[in-house]
């Protein structure tokens, strides 16, 4: 998620100093029939996908995550790697050291949050993968000023 969007959902700027690029395996990005943003749906074998690792956050702001996301996603437990991997179609790793409660370390998977879309809205995926370089240039502002989901986290 976009830094700005992030601070509009949770009510406050997360500093710098509590996002980092994280690559998680798995998983395919699709977009959503109609919309701007992506449904994140697990697929065997998948190369890693780059996104943010976001930490810090309050129950509460998680909450307001959640509303933002709404009924089409749901919340699970995933392991991300901070190092970037050396070959793009690079699958996941068949073993994950364990983890030291807020070491944030390149080289260590790290638990974290992702927002799945839901099975049973699958019908609304559309086909080929997500493009972030086209929602930066032309469906983010279009996404910033009409997604209801901003209507479910008000001011605090």
């Amino acid at each position: 998620m976009w830094p700005d969007i992030m601070a509009r959902v949770c009510g406050r700027e997360v500093p710098a100093l509590q996002r980092t690029k994280a690559w998680l395996y798995g998983h395919v990005r699709h977009p959503v029939m109609g919309q701007d943003y992506p449904g994140l749906v697990p697929q065997s074998g998948a190369p890693a996908l780059q996104g943010v690792l976001y930490w810090g956050l309050t129950p509460q702001e998680l909450q307001r995550l959640d509303d933002f996301e709404g009924q089409e996603y749901e919340r699970v437990s995933v392991m991300v790697v901070l190092q970037e991997p050396s070959d793009a179609s690079a699958t996941a790793p068949t073993c994950v050291p364990a983890l030291t409660p807020g070491a944030f370390t390149s080289a260590e998977p790290q638990q974290a949050w992702v927002y799945r879309y839901r099975s049973e809205f699958a019908h609304r995926l559309g086909p080929g993968d997500w493009s972030e370089q086209a929602f930066e240039e032309r469906g983010k502002a279009r996404f910033c000023a009409r997604y209801v989901g901003f209507a479910q986290t008000p001011a605090p």
